[in-house]
């Protein structure tokens, strides 16, 4: 779901960051395969209702400020979501904390592991020996 929400967000961010469609007179021939580009509007002007960068960040300052006032019109659905927030972070907190021990003692585990191996790897070498010379 998260991915989702992600997805969609990212998604939102490219369709407002990417140029505007150019406008064309004359018709393009399609391409890949008989697809037409679905941006280009052919044989109309450019419209004329185009917001420029402040209108864009008055209209999105206003939006900001309708979205805050929900809480004040809508008390009970606020109190609600409130509750739900609060489980959803208690529960992410305990479950993320029983994660973070059951890693850490398979770490542990495992680092106990290594050292015991490398002490019954030394157990078993040999003493070291003169190689003999050659020709000798």
């Amino acid at each position: 779901m998260s991915f989702i929400l992600r997805a969609a967000f990212w998604l939102t961010v490219m369709a407002f960051l990417l140029p505007a469609a150019g406008y064309e007179s004359a018709p393009q021939a399609a391409g890949m395969a008989g697809y037409a580009n679905a941006a280009l509007v052919e044989g109309q002007p450019p419209a004329d209702n185009d917001i420029g960068a402040t209108e864009a960040l008055t209209l999105a300052a206003r939006s900001a400020q309708d979205v805050m006032g929900f809480c004040g019109r809508n008390p009970d659905i606020c109190e609600k979501s409130h509750a739900v927030v609060g489980h959803v972070l208690r529960q992410t907190a305990y479950y993320g904390g029983q994660a973070l021990v059951w890693l850490t003692e398979k770490a542990r585990e495992q680092q106990h592991d290594s050292t015991r191996l490398e002490g019954h790897q030394a157990a078993i070498r040999p003493a070291a020996s003169p190689l003999p010379l050659a020709g000798a």
